[in-house]
């Protein structure tokens, strides 16, 4: 058995995504419910970061790589391609199998906004959860999963967020009774963020400011 990965071993949710965002979102948890028990918290930053970076192995897979080893599963790293029934192609070599798996996961999609890509400072779900400060405000295109846990997550560490979503929910495609919740809640807005739900963001660019 062999796997072919052109990243790191072990995929999105181990380093980009589940577990870094989770383990973003447990300090400002702890401390919301902190406040709520009537004590006092606050968050200790630069140690939420150095914990993020604990959890995903500071970007090393050498222990997945282990791990499949001592299974038996050769790690084949590269981009690989179908070249034929039970044929792949990685770095123009080509391994047979009597059965091949795709499972590529996938790429964050850029909308197709007018001066987006042109914008400095644009940040994936790779960036925001691998972020090295807490920028001091943040923008984000999105209230799926990633962009609600990460609206959450940066302003519970102190950055001010703002979510706009062109559906008129916030986690449009989550179950009704989450959704509801949401709504509920109004999106972020109680913890000090700003929601924008329904309005379709048509264009970006730099905008000129005096100071910070």
């Amino acid at each position: 058995m062999a796997v072919v990965e052109r990243d790191l071993a072990g995929g999105e949710c181990s380093y980009w995504a589940c577990i870094p965002s989770t383990t973003l979102l447990r300090p400002g948890e702890a401390v919301h419910g902190a406040r709520e028990a009537a004590a006092t918290a606050q968050v200790d930053v630069d140690a939420a970061l150095a914990w993020r970076d604990f959890m995903v192995s500071d970007y090393s897979d050498a222990g997945q790589q282990a791990w499949l080893a001592g299974k038996g599963i050769d790690l084949i790293r590269g981009t690989g391609r179908l070249a034929g029934p039970g044929v792949v192609e990685v770095g123009g070599r080509r391994y047979t199998a009597a059965h091949v798996v795709l499972a590529t996961g996938s790429d964050p999609v850029v909308p197709p906004i007018p001066g987006l890509r042109e914008l400095d400072g644009t940040w994936t779900n790779r960036e925001v959860t691998g972020m090295k400060a807490v920028p001091h405000r943040l923008l984000i295109l999105g209230g799926g999963p990633v962009g609600a846990e990460m609206a959450q997550a940066v302003r519970r560490l102190g950055g001010e967020v703002a979510l706009v979503e062109g559906t008129g929910h916030v986690l449009a495609r989550e179950p009704a009774p989450l959704r509801e919740i949401s709504d509920g809640l109004q999106g972020m807005d109680c913890e000090g963020s700003e929601t924008a739900v329904g309005p379709r963001t048509r264009r970006s660019r730099t905008a000129r400011t005096r100071g910070r």
